[in-house]
């Protein structure tokens, strides 16, 4: 742990569209567990440098921004309590980004998941009327290679010890914790080497299968600001056990979707139920869909009701969170990034 009295924890969202029912298993449960612990201090930032990796539009961005802030507060956390900035409020981090990047191999950047997964299928987006270079057209850009490193800033500048993210972050936390250790042996002790998140890490399956849930696909992701009737409908058309093409038919539940979020939502008599039944075909699918759909609509229900108080709020108002977030942030970020500064040599005179 830190010097600090407080656990310290942080973690980001990407600012990359509507929030969906993958992110608020994989991360904001956590955060709002974690923002209520009155022996933790909390840092949750919208990751918007993070975002132009895969150059968005930039009037959609600014809106992605200020749902992410709306759904930190429908999900039940208090800006008073923790802090709520962007990432762009504190140009500190980017900073100490410069700093860590002259720790940081170039070997283990390229062979990051993050980098191979996304510079092949990153497709450029176009920003006003200009013709794009063939340089311009190629996917992997220095941003998403040296996004582990600015994640790794994210951490360090607000000496956390405590990081709760998606399972297909924990690459990018360990990096972290390597130029932490690193730093630390170099220059001074200067930064906590932050844990991740205790837990069995959470994995929200398509609907459609072929992988997690994922914004590209509208047929296979809940989204957040989806309506119950909606939701219901996603489940009642998903995919299943190719095999069950008839009610009558045997299933196997260890390859229906279904079934894996029985595991996420259902109780132990449920999971027995669904398995049985469907190894058995003594239920069909369209049952077990209704269980669980039912069970995530139950469970986004508080969600819903702050997010439709917060409706009615102004742009303005979120704007206003990340401000006052932001000087908060910094005001935490900026001596610790002098510091690091101090001790490699380059103080900011």
């Amino acid at each position: 742990m830190s010097n600090d009295s407080k656990t310290v924890v942080v973690t980001g969202i990407r600012a990359t569209g509507r929030l969906h029912y993958g992110t608020f298993l994989g991360v904001m449960r956590d955060a709002v567990a974690l923002s209520r612990d009155p022996e933790k201090s909390c840092f949750f930032f919208v990751a918007n440098l993070h975002t132009l990796t895969t150059r968005p539009n930039p009037t959609g961005l600014l809106a992605d921004q200020r749902g992410i802030v709306r759904g930190y507060l429908a999900a039940g956390i208090d800006p008073e309590t923790s802090v709520i900035y962007a990432q762009s409020s504190v140009p500190e981090t980017v900073v100490l980004s410069c700093l860590l990047s002259n720790l940081a191999p170039v070997g283990q950047l390229v062979g990051m998941p993050h980098y191979k997964e996304k510079k092949d299928a990153l497709k450029v987006a176009g920003f006003g009327g200009d013709e794009e270079s063939d340089e311009d057209s190629f996917g992997g850009n220095a941003g998403l290679l040296n996004y582990p490193i600015l994640m790794a800033a994210d951490i360090l500048g607000v000496r956390a010890d405590l990081v709760p993210v998606g399972q297909d972050q924990h690459p990018h936390v360990e990096f972290a914790r390597r130029l932490a250790r690193s730093f630390n042996r170099r220059y001074g002790n200067l930064f906590p080497v932050p844990d991740l998140l205790e837990g069995e890490a959470v994995r929200a399956p398509s609907l459609q299968g072929g992988g997690k849930m994922s914004k590209s696909d509208d047929r296979g992701v809940i989204y957040l600001d989806d309506r119950p009737e909606d939701i219901r409908t996603k489940f009642r058309v998903a995919v299943t056990d190719p095999q069950r093409q008839r009610r009558r038919d045997p299933g196997n539940p260890s390859v229906c979707n279904i079934f894996t979020y029985h595991h996420l939502v259902s109780s132990g008599e449920e999971i027995a139920w669904a398995q049985n039944g469907c190894t058995s075909a003594s239920i069909g699918c369209a049952e077990c869909k209704q269980v669980v759909s039912g069970h995530v609509v139950d469970m986004l229900a508080e969600f819903r009701e702050r997010q439709a108080e917060l409706d009615a709020k102004s742009p303005s108002y979120f704007d206003e969170i990340l401000h006052e977030g932001g000087l908060r942030a910094r005001a935490r970020i900026k001596p610790v990034v002098e510091q690091a500064m101090e001790l490699m040599g380059v103080p900011p005179f």
